[in-house]
């Protein structure tokens, strides 16, 4: 796939949101006349829209040059055990749609999850303009297959599905560490950024970004699956995993259901999310007893990201997902910086990762790779 600069302009707007033209110039080291004539027959084709800036300049007006809003329509699909969420971005990637459903242990397995990516899909006001679509989701993605054992998903190939609704779009498929991670570079920046996801499973990404030209090295840790030494059978088949030990799933099981097995937990796990939203919640009324009940969580959590720490060097840690609050990031530092030698910060993200956004934006750029431009 040959980057012209045609396509490393668009590049630029996909991460960048915008861009003066004299920042184009400088990144793509062009003459001003070169650089007009491209931009005028991305403009022809309808790719990129330039507007004046607002702010006042001495002399010739600033032009901001972005992505067309209409034209670079695209779809982020998050697949979840608890759900499948989908979000209908336009060029600016602002939210024009947003469907969600909820899954229960029926809805699972390859089969299922097919029908519930098409009636999704099919309940978006307009697929006309939609130029890629990203599907993120728990689980081992190997080029165009993923396999979940939370989703029962084996070699599953979402492509064929999209292809009958839309033939044109160009369809990603990566986990959704993957995604947060890749949101996280776009809207806060970093070079090194390692992603810990935690809640039903415990999912870990290391994003290291080599430029906006070069794709990123993502290296997906199944932290989640790492052995922490206990005798408890994992959903996955192997034994002592630490989602056994140091999961929502563990929490919940000091804190009511003492004899639940966490095969049960995740094949019915809607049963208990009423119970899991009291649990996630209770540092609130009852500190002390949620310190009780997390504290071995904390023990094991803090030991293994040590060490992650410690083979990636990253430059920040996010944290994410359903299972963690403010309350728990802080706690959570407080015991790595007890055990660790070196200062170990961490920025509490919780449920503001859009992970259906970070799928969008890698499909995006699929696109304009592949695009004969």
């Amino acid at each position: 796939m040959k980057l012209n600069n045609s396509k490393k302009i668009l590049l630029n707007l996909l991460f960048k949101n915008e861009a003066y033209r004299n920042q184009l110039q400088k990144s793509l080291k062009v003459t001003p006349s070169t650089l007009s004539y491209i931009l005028d027959n991305l403009k022809k084709k309808g790719y990129i829209t330039v507007l004046k800036s607002e702010s006042e300049t001495v002399g010739r007006p600033k032009h901001i040059i972005k992505m067309d809003k209409d034209f670079w329509k695209s779809i982020g699909i998050r697949i979840g055990r608890e759900s499948v969420n989908l979000t209908v971005f336009n060029g600016y990637f602002e939210e024009e749609e947003k469907i969600s459903i909820k899954l229960t242990k029926n809805d699972i397995g390859n089969e299922n999850i097919s029908k519930i990516i098409e009636k999704i899909i099919k309940k978006v006001s307009s697929l006309d303009k939609i130029k890629a679509i990203g599907i993120a989701l728990s689980g081992n993605i190997d080029k165009d297959k993923a396999n979940s054992k939370i989703l029962k998903l084996e070699n599953f190939n979402p492509h064929y599905i999209i292809k009958k609704l839309l033939p044109n779009a160009t369809v990603s498929l990566l986990n959704d560490v993957e995604a947060i991670a890749t949101e996280e570079f776009l809207k806060h920046g970093g070079k090194k950024i390692l992603v810990i996801n935690y809640g039903t499973g415990i999912g870990a990404c290391f994003y290291e970004s080599h430029g906006i030209y070069e794709k990123s090295e993502r290296k997906i840790i199944e932290l989640g699956h790492f052995y922490a030494g206990t005798n408890e059978k994992c959903y996955c088949g192997a034994t002592g995993c630490l989602e056994t030990i140091a999961s929502d799933y563990a929490n919940l099981k000091r804190y009511k259901f003492s004899n639940l097995k966490i095969e049960d937990f995740i094949l019915n796990e809607e049963l208990y999310n009423n119970d899991l939203d009291v649990l996630r919640n209770l540092h609130k009324r009852y500190e002390k007893k949620a310190q009780e009940i997390y504290n071995e969580s904390f023990k094991y959590l803090a030991i293994f990201l040590t060490n992650i720490f410690k083979l990636f060097n990253p430059e920040k840690i996010i944290l994410s997902g359903e299972g963690v609050t403010k309350w728990f990031s802080n706690e959570l530092e407080r015991k790595i910086n007890s055990i660790s030698t070196f200062p170990v910060s961490i920025t509490y993200r919780g449920l503001k990762n859009n992970i259906e956004f970070g799928a969008a934006v890698d499909a995006l750029r699929e696109y304009i790779l592949k695009s004969n431009l």
